[in-house]
């Protein structure tokens, strides 16, 4: 049980980098076509793939997190579903809507 929690864990702090790392990238792109217009769009288009490429990977990381998640619930170690929801919240739930309120934040600015 104790590796598995370590697994979700390490999961969910990836997670996490993948979403500060797509945050930093999409606001470098958006900082270079601001200064450069349309005359850099080579280093417009390498940031933008690198945000592309930590949204792949931070959703590969959530997938991963959720089947751990159904392969503990299978197991059958949660004595209600209270207890399997304060469970999931750190380690599944929260990852997505931090990235969410993280785009969101980035939109309106």
């Amino acid at each position: 049980m104790t590796s598995l929690r370590r697994l979700k864990l390490l999961l969910c702090v990836a997670e996490l980098a993948c979403a500060a790392a797509s945050l930093t990238a999409a606001w470098q792109a958006k900082a270079t076509a601001e200064t450069s217009g349309l005359d850099d769009l080579e280093r417009f288009a390498f940031w933008n793939s690198i945000v592309g490429l930590t949204l792949v990977l931070f959703f590969l990381l959530w997938v991963a997190a959720v089947l751990i998640a159904l392969f503990t619930r299978q197991r059958g170690e949660f004595a209600s579903a209270g207890q399997y929801w304060k469970y999931l919240v750190p380690d599944v739930l929260c990852p997505p809507f931090l990235l969410a309120a993280g785009w969101l934040v980035f939109a309106l600015q």
